[in-house]
């Protein structure tokens, strides 16, 4: 165990902070404070046994040189122990230096002690008096009533699990002035593990050697008492000097540990001076010696204390190696000022506090330290503190797993992020069928209130392996289409993004292939090929990117290489409803909208062959042909949304009127120009009609239709295009997604667009130097665009195999993402005209 638990203490020789500034991220900059406190609380009693112990040996030594203890003044036992508390506090109070200095005095010195005391016992006691003790069943029965010998022995185990991990909380305020890691680790694991261990054993010899030499009617707290032993068996000057050694050694305890929690206090209470905290331990240590009940409590003081601790001392080490792997934001850490990833929730990180609450009730599960009760014999072998321990830190790795989870933890990832690309190369796994009843039942569930209607066309006899070409129009496209296929399972083109918002394993899981938008990918082509080689379904949505305006993009013509390519049978599935339900301008979900789907036999593998390039692009080009608006239209599907127009300004950023390209905005249903005045209502049919023209009421019928508009915009693009009037250089701030675990923030740069394609200008953090990239016009036929990309913003992104570079206006900038994908889909054309020509 301490092999395992003291690991973090490399993190304060490291950094040199405290372990607390690094649970800041685990707790949050306020829940910390709260916790330490609590530690504080369950812990810092130890140091009143210390202070009892001093004034237990002071009476001791004085009995020894013939002082009756009953002859002493009333209080005198009560006094020595406060003198203990202020000693200790006067020691603590000079800081790291003078605690420094007593521990250096102090440990030689009581290692010395403690091999003078093996030497006195071997010399009165013959070592098989010792090596053959066993303790007598009455000690046995009174001591521990109706145990089994293995639950003694595990109590005992859990006593040195527990008296270990309660140094946790201050385990790293003295190891962080080691000079290396290596020291500060060993220093622990020897200190505790071999010196910690020989006082303990130590503590047995002279219990044994005592009932030896006939002292076995005391109590065991007199048996182990070193003062009684060493006045007993040792020569008057030896014990003398051991004695008062031993004694003060408890005021050096003290001292360490009062030093320790006040750093402790210091770093979550900062604007609270070091001294006044100080104080505070003192008066808390001196108020628990007048009460006097921490001694008869030890042992239930000590289990409840571990049971705070384990899981401290599991989330502590999970965070560190595991969650954030030993990466902090030290900015953040320290509250400066714009820097507030570990503010999580109002200042509490409520995922740490409450797999704590949860490591606290694992170890009460297994044993009820106040009345001795053992709830569960067999997570008992692993005692309690083990179980806690164990538990807590599974359960914590875990968690921050889940996608959302891990994004709440590792708001820092800027700090240390997985720069690995995505493994693209990776067998995709056959979608899991113990999963498959729940992905249905989950698709049933949210797309039942819609009223999904799903129709077949000659899929009479149509089974896998097939290739589904699929309509793109929003989110819901995913729900709908593992319906169409029941009961077959299938697999599913995905771009990375939703391997990074959902988790890599879940989306295997469900079959996903993971790719990048508008790249050419080798290896998805092959995977694409494996998946329906061992008889599955792939479906691919060859759009690539959800509808704008609830109208379909322009297929690539590289889909049709593909088909022939895969030589399996195509299958068109054509969607309708799923833009009207939430579109990517609006993600807001229209209650009234109703969802349908056709599935459709598009060719068979033997017709795909036979057919001419031409003729499969139309006939798919043509299957997969929608208008959302019309569809609505037509099936007199009203829709009555209050804010049904709020964001259309997105997709409508250029005026009809004024031709504005900066001015437009939108309103509930009111779409309007803020420069010339004119405006637009949508109705519930999705029908614009113009109410004013540059500021006037409009008299006469005047309607448009959104997609009408939409290719307006177009038009002007290609006419800017024309007079070479097109310009796009930006200063954008750029993330990259290179994996499926985060994104990376690679500051800000410059982004042009000219006919020939985009010129990126960044750093990069991959070299950590400046660099340009270029993405040619000819290898993308369209570019993906985002409205409000997870609350950011407009972004359009640009992909290489291994990244993709997501960009946003810089503040001060602005650009619209539906212009620049006319102009990328207008290049192309372009570009593509020249290669053939050539």
């Amino acid at each position: 165990m301490l092999l395992v638990y003291q690991l973090p203490v490399i993190l304060s020789t490291r950094f040199g902070i405290d372990i607390w500034i690094w649970l800041r991220s685990v707790f949050g900059v306020k829940g910390v404070k709260i916790i330490s406190v609590l530690v504080i609380i369950v812990n810092f009693p130890w140091y009143a046994v210390c202070c009892d112990l001093f004034a237990k040996s002071m009476i001791n030594l004085a009995s020894a040189f013939g002082v009756d203890p009953a002859m002493l003044p009333p209080g005198t036992e009560l006094g020595l122990e406060l003198l203990c508390v202020v000693v200790g506090t006067a020691l603590a109070w000079s800081g790291v230096k003078t605690i420094g200095w007593t521990t250096r005095i102090l440990v030689p010195l009581l290692l010395t002690v403690g091999i003078f005391v093996v030497v006195v016992a071997f010399r009165n006691v013959p070592f098989s008096a010792i090596w053959n003790y066993a303790p007598s069943a009455e000690m046995v029965a009174e001591t521990l009533p109706g145990k089994t010998p293995n639950e003694i022995y595990l109590l005992a185990l859990e006593a040195n699990f527990a008296f270990v991990i309660t140094l946790v909380g201050g385990m790293a305020g003295v190891p962080r002035q080691c000079k290396s890691e290596k020291a500060a680790y060993y220093a622990g694991v020897l200190g505790q593990g071999v010196a910690g261990s020989f006082f303990v054993i130590i503590g047995a010899v002279m219990m044994i050697a005592m009932q030896y030499k006939g002292f076995s009617n005391l109590d065991p707290n007199e048996l182990t008492d070193p003062t009684r032993m060493l006045s007993t068996m040792a020569s008057p000057i030896a014990a003398l000097a051991s004695l008062l050694l031993v004694a003060f050694a408890n005021i050096g305890t003290q001292a360490v540990g009062s030093y320790l929690y006040g750093v402790t206090l210091k770093s979550s209470f900062q604007k609270i001076s070091y001294h006044k905290l100080i104080l505070i331990l003192c008066a808390y240590v001196a108020v628990l010696c007048i009460w006097g009940g921490v001694e008869e409590h030890f042992g239930t003081f000590l289990t409840i204390t571990a049971c705070v601790y384990a899981p401290l001392a599991a989330l502590l080490f999970v965070d560190f190696f595991f969650v954030r792997r030993q990466g902090l934001d030290f900015r953040s850490a320290y509250e400066m000022k714009g820097h507030t990833n570990y503010v999580y929730t109002h200042g509490f990180n409520l995922v740490g506090i409450i797999v704590l609450a949860i490591g606290f009730c694992l170890s009460l599960l297994v044993y009820d330290p106040i009345s001795g009760t053992i709830h569960s014999h067999i997570l008992f072998k692993l005692t309690p503190t083990g179980f806690s321990l164990i538990g807590t830190g599974v359960i914590y790795f875990l968690i921050s797993k889940f996608p959302p989870i891990r994004r709440y933890l590792r708001k820092d990832t800027a700090v240390s992020p997985i720069t690995k690309p995505f493994d693209r190369y990776r067998v995709p796994p056959r979608q899991n069928i113990f999963m498959l009843p729940f992905i249905h039942l989950i698709c049933w569930f949210l797309t039942a209130p819609y009223g999904l209607k799903i129709k077949k066309v000659n899929m009479e006899g149509i089974k896998p392996p097939y290739l589904v070409l699929g309509s793109h129009h929003s989110f819901t496209d995913f729900y709908v289409t593992p319906l169409a296929l029941f009961p077959h399972r299938a697999n599913y083109i995905s771009e990375l993004e939703g391997f990074e918002y959902y988790g890599e394993w879940i989306y295997r899981e469900i079959g996903c292939l993971g790719t990048r938008k508008f790249v050419s990918d080798p290896a998805l082509v092959k995977n694409i090929k494996r998946v329906l080689d061992r008889g599955d379904i792939l479906v691919l949505y060859p759009e690539a990117r959800y509808a704008n305006v609830g109208t379909n993009s322009e297929l690539p013509f590289s889909v049709v290489k593909l088909l022939k390519f895969l030589k399996v049978p195509v299958v068109i599935l054509n969607m309708h409803g799923n833009y009207l339900q939430s579109p990517i301008w609006n993600l807001t979900h229209r209650k009234e909208a109703r969802l349908s789907a056709e599935l459709s036999l598009a060719f068979t593998a033997e017709e795909i062959q036979k057919a001419s390039p031409e003729e499969i692009y139309e006939k798919i080009s043509s299957m997969l042909t929608y208008d959302e608006y019309a569809w609505q239209r037509d099936q007199k599907m009203k829709i009555t949304y209050d804010k049904r127009a709020e964001g259309l300004h997105k997709p409508l950023y250029r005026c009809r009127c004024c031709n504005n390209e900066e001015s437009m905005a939108s309103e509930k249903n009111r779409l309007f120009c803020k420069a010339c005045g004119s405006e637009w209502t949508m109705d519930e049919y999705g029908t614009l009609h113009q109410v004013k023209n540059r500021g006037k009421e409009v008299t006469e019928k005047n309607e448009i239709l959104i997609p009408d508009w939409y290719e307006w915009e177009r038009e002007t693009v290609n006419d800017e295009i024309l007079r070479n009037a097109y310009e796009l250089n930006i200063k954008v701030q750029i993330d990259a997604l290179p994996n499926s675990k985060n994104f990376i923030d690679c500051g800000y740069g410059t982004l042009i667009h000219k006919p020939e394609g985009f010129t990126l200008r960044f750093k990069n953090y991959e070299s950590g130097q400046e660099e340009e990239m270029f993405f040619a016009s000819l290898s993308m036929n369209s570019i993906h665009t985002e409205y409000d990309y997870r609350g950011k913003g407009e972004s359009v992104t640009l992909s290489t195999p291994d990244n993709t570079y997501f960009f946003f206006p810089a503040e001060g900038e602005k650009f619209h993402a539906t212009k620049i994908q006319f102009a990328v889909e207008q290049f192309f054309k372009d570009r593509e005209k020249e290669k053939n020509k050539k």
